[in-house]
């Protein structure tokens, strides 16, 4: 636009009055630059979905923290939790474990168990005579004791069962899913003894020769950090870090397009309006 001058205008409005006058033009063409900021823009909000969940995640081993069965999309909520464990006592109550928890079921009535509250139980075994069960949790074997239960094996617990003789039988060990788990039998579910028979037996298998795992659990380990620093508070520091970098970022590229906007809209008032105040000094 040119600029007009006369005898009451100086160079300074000249100037001001072409710079602000400038058209705004809706059809800018996308450029490299334009293209990756819109794309970098509308990704923002699932990245930043993705490093929080990548936190929690990472959290998982630190706390139970829990939410509504309503917020879940990918699955509908049954009308009862789908068991995971089952065993008989002898006095013929029933015992169910799912992924809230412990129950006991005699007749009509129901007792949930207190101290499993919240915890995934994925193993029952009655050992000998007890009433009561051994239990298995994820990373842990519980033993009855007069009140309560009590932690007694650690480790990743891979199976839970009562064995043709009576005695309660598991696998557990280690955190990883190639973890070498050891087999240890109880004859009353209190005092554990490695099972000679089934590490003999294990033995006797042919000796692996170049073993593969699926690509999938090759990546999850590059992606959660265990690659790096193994299973543990090293993970856990993996993903909070990177999910807090990640978070930041998410969050300052918003709040700079969002910033550059406004000040789009600001230009773009002023422009509307400068004309018409360069016409009343004329």
């Amino acid at each position: 636009m040119a600029c007009r001058t006369s005898a009451e205008s100086t160079a300074s409005n000249c100037w001001r009055t072409s710079e602000m006058s400038t058209p705004v033009h809706p059809g800018k063409p996308w450029t490299a630059r334009r293209i990756h900021l819109w794309v970098s823009t509308i990704l923002a909000i699932p990245m930043l979905l993705i490093a929080a969940s990548g936190i929690l995640i990472g959290l998982r081993s630190v706390g139970t923290w829990r939410v509504p069965a309503s917020w879940m999309a990918a699955e509908s909520v049954p009308a009862h939790l789908p068991m995971s464990a089952y065993g008989e006592a002898q006095d013929g109550s029933v015992w169910i474990g799912n992924m809230q928890g412990l129950t006991r079921v005699e007749g009509s009535e129901t007792q949930t168990i207190a101290q499993f509250s919240g915890q995934e139980i994925v193993g029952l075994a009655f050992a000998g005579n007890s009433p009561r069960p051994v239990v298995a949790t994820r990373m842990a074997v519980w033993i009855p004791m007069p009140k309560g239960w009590k932690p007694e094996l650690r480790g990743r617990v891979r199976q839970l069962f009562r064995l043709s003789d009576g005695r309660a039988f598991v696998i557990v060990g280690g955190r990883g899913e190639l973890a070498d788990g050891k087999p240890m039998v109880s004859e009353n579910g209190l005092q554990w003894q490695p099972y000679e028979k089934a590490n003999l037996a294990n033995a006797s298998l042919p000796a692996l020769e170049n073993p593969t795992v699926p690509v999938q659990q090759w990546a999850r380990e590059l992606h959660s950090g265990a690659y790096f620093f193994g299973k543990g508070p090293g993970e856990i520091g993996w993903n909070t870090v990177f999910g807090i970098v990640l978070g930041l970022l998410c969050l300052t590229g918003l709040w700079v397009w969002l910033k550059n906007e406004r000040q789009k809209a600001g230009r773009h008032q002023t422009h509307k309006t400068m004309p018409r105040e360069a016409s009343a000094h004329d």
